[in-house]
């Protein structure tokens, strides 16, 4: 009689995020950013030295694209590259229907978060547009493709894949899923160092960790992360447009 069909998502989910490969992903990022940043300063100040003072906003999208490439060059050779973001990582379709409640959710979190936000602005100040000030350094277009191309899709897939992905994976094989989602969405609005947008930003990363638990999938989660920070390049330009 042949064994029954185990099903594929069901085993890929409960492949393990251990702590050293954790480990061994941030520390192996931190060398590989120093690197490719030192190697873009030296040249550019050695080669260019003209160019990089008179373009210095192109200078800065090309190091902070560097840096989210050395991640993700780093959780690729530590989990294994495009298997391993699947296998351990989550990086896998689900179903459209999970894709939908995602979209969903992150709207609840977005509306929500911008209520407290608001509530808030008198202890915390008003939060920092970082969108419009990123499209006000240049208008560039080697410079504003960097930064969309960045900001909309490189740095939220890489974002997704060390919060949702290894951080979330490591701290469920430890704890319950409320904690583990609660820890990761604290650490990743504190990551980005803006006081005045913890509150909405801590929303957004306990809303992707719950479909990150409830899904198994950071595909899901990165959807939510892309449409969220296209929807501020858009604002973003928008405005400038028309003031």
């Amino acid at each position: 009689m042949p064994a029954p069909k185990v099903d594929q998502y069901k085993r890929v989910e409960q492949a393990p995020v251990s702590g050293r490969r954790l480990l061994a992903a941030l520390c192996l990022w931190a060398a590989l950013a120093g690197a490719v940043v030192g190697a873009l300063l030296v040249l550019a100040r050695v080669l260019a030295p003209g160019w990089s003072r008179s373009h210095r906003p192109v200078l800065n999208g090309l190091l902070l694209a560097g840096a989210y490439l050395a991640l993700l060059v780093a959780l690729a050779l530590v989990f294994g590259g495009p298997r391993g973001f699947r296998d351990r990582l989550g990086f896998r379709f689900t179903s459209w229907a999970d894709a939908g409640g995602a979209l969903l959710l992150w709207l609840g979190a977005l509306v929500a978060g911008g209520l407290l936000t608001v509530a808030l602005r008198p202890l915390l100040g008003p939060p920092p547009d970082v969108a419009a000030r990123a499209l006000r350094l240049s208008g560039d277009p080697l410079y504003l493709g960097l930064i969309v191309a960045t900001v909309c899709l490189l740095g939220p897939f890489c974002e997704e894949l060390l919060f949702r992905g290894a951080l979330l994976g490591w701290l469920r094989s430890r704890l319950p899923a409320w904690a583990a989602v609660a820890i990761s969405g604290s650490l990743f609005a504190a990551a980005h160092v803006l006081p005045a947008t913890f509150p909405a930003l801590l929303l957004f990363g306990l809303a992707a960790g719950y479909v990150r638990v409830r899904t198994g999938s950071t595909l899901n989660t990165l959807l939510m992360h892309v449409t969220q920070n296209t929807l501020a390049v858009v604002a973003a330009y928008a405005l400038l447009r028309t003031g």
